[in-house]
């Protein structure tokens, strides 16, 4: 299998753990902060958003808060999205991302990438970042959900 597409079945995995994850939340843990400002609703809008910012076409003119007018760093809870719109927006984020690196190709990542964080950094470098992030949150995500008492998804 080419390299392409084994990082898109990666960020495929990812995307199915967190929509999982999203899916185990009911109303009331979706915004639960209890003895934290994180919360389900915020650690998954953060996720996908970064994920959006990462793989848009020009990263100068990305308008982070658009998509639901609301920072993920809202102060108040209520005002985040809730989990239908969530989904909505990963999915378009996993079609994003599966385009993006489509179009890079498999010898296109491994090529610079002078909009990414570091000067030799290739394509590949930021699909592996991205990815790293994506897991990270889901993580704790998961970790609020064995707070809260919600079985966790599985591992995938």
């Amino acid at each position: 299998m080419e390299l392409a597409k084994r990082i898109t079945f990666q960020y495929s995995e990812a995307w199915h753990m967190l929509s999982d994850a999203i899916d185990a939340c009911d109303d009331a843990a979706w915004r639960n902060t209890g003895d934290t400002s994180f919360n389900i609703a915020r650690l998954a809008y953060h996720t996908i958003e970064t994920v959006d910012y990462y793989f848009h076409d020009d990263l100068q003119a990305f308008k982070w808060a658009e998509r639901f007018g609301v920072d993920w760093e809202a102060e108040d809870p209520s005002m985040l999205p809730g989990q239908e719109g969530i989904l909505d927006y990963l999915d378009q984020v996993r079609d994003k991302a599966a385009n993006w690196i489509e179009r890079v190709g498999s010898e296109g990542l491994l090529e610079p990438d002078t909009v990414f964080h570091k000067e030799g950094m290739s394509h590949l470098d930021r699909a592996l970042y991205v990815l790293r992030h994506t897991h990270h949150h889901i993580g704790e995500i998961f970790g609020l959900l064995r707070q809260q008492g919600i079985p966790r998804p599985g591992w995938r």
